[in-house]
């Protein structure tokens, strides 16, 4: 498999600068998420910070997380499963898993996360201030975190803007907000005011928006007794036509993991990315690439509640 035969040399690329001419993508050349915490999607429906967004992109009132806490979210969001994670400890994923960033660098693409507060380049701490560890969905595989090449991917969140003033985005692209702005420790108000002030000051750009398909998501509800549905938008780089438009479809944090791979024909992880039910690409994109999604009716949606049980369940490490 091409994949397995070039990972030891994709473990020693990936700075943005690597990439010349990286692939088309059928739907887009550019991808950025912005993740929030912890919030049911009623609540987030009455938030004027993220409402007045939908007027720009597409509603996908459907969209759910994967399971509970958040660092296994995240974790699935790049790997197509948590492996066994199930609490926000410090864990290590085996250097030879591979993740989204070993198809990425496999087809030439680029890749960067954007971490605000994190105190240096690559840092693989668990916590500093108002930067955690468990919000970072790449520095947890040992192909990263122990890799100073690959770990140059993981910058300030300030770079986000230097990048987009100088037209040099990565294709794939991660923003975390801090456990203040993403609204973990404070509140869905807070992050919502802080989303305005971002969205006016950072996201609205025109080279931005005209190259780049942005998602701005959950990782999970806060809410354990109902379903694991978060709220979510896309826009940016979609059809004219569709903003301003709510998509019903049943889609996970695999479907972004899907949707990337199936734009720019990359190889699957053979892991959640695969499963028919969970991994629904998103529609407009599916629509361009010849997919066809799988139908899941609400009432037998699943609830994605239960923690997940694998091969790093019980494995974390002492943090003190």
């Amino acid at each position: 498999m091409k994949i397995a035969a070039l990972f030891p040399i994709a473990a020693l690329v990936g700075i943005v600068s690597a990439a010349i001419n990286p692939p088309q993508g059928k739907a887009f050349n550019h991808v950025l998420q912005i993740w929030f915490e912890n919030q049911d999607f009623k609540t987030i429906s009455n938030i004027p910070g993220f409402t007045n967004l939908q007027k720009h992109g597409i509603l996908l009132d459907n969209y759910n997380a994967i399971t509970h806490p958040s660092q296994p979210n995240y974790v699935a969001s790049t790997g197509g499963s948590n492996f066994g994670i199930i609490t926000d400890d410090y864990y290590n994923i085996s250097a030879n898993t591979l993740s989204i960033f070993d198809l990425l660098e496999d087809k030439g693409l680029t890749w960067r996360l954007y971490q605000e507060d994190i105190p240096s380049i690559g840092y693989t701490g668990y916590e500093a201030g108002n930067y955690v560890r468990k919000h970072n969905p790449a520095v947890s595989y040992d192909s990263i975190g122990l890799n100073a090449t690959r770990l140059q991917n993981i910058v300030s969140a300030n770079q986000l803007l230097k990048d987009i003033n100088t037209k040099s985005l990565p294709n794939w692209m991660f923003y975390t907000p801090n456990l203040q702005n993403d609204g973990h420790d404070t509140n869905a108000a807070y992050a919502g005011n802080w989303l305005a002030k971002f969205y006016e000051n950072t996201l609205n750009n025109l080279y931005l928006l005209e190259n780049t398909l942005i998602l701005i998501t959950f990782d999970e509800t806060a809410s354990f007794l109902s379903r694991n549905r978060v709220w979510s938008l896309l826009f940016g780089a979609i059809p004219e036509n569709l903003k301003g438009t709510t998509d019903s479809t049943f889609y996970s944090h695999y479907s972004i993991l899907s949707t990337v791979e199936k734009n720019w024909d990359l190889p699957n992880l053979n892991r959640g990315d695969t499963d028919k039910k969970m991994s629904n690409i998103f529609d407009f994109v599916a629509s361009k690439v010849g997919y066809q999604n799988i139908n899941v009716p609400r009432n037998k949606a699943p609830w994605n509640n239960l923690p997940i049980l694998g091969p790093l369940t019980g494995k974390s490490h002492n943090t003190t």
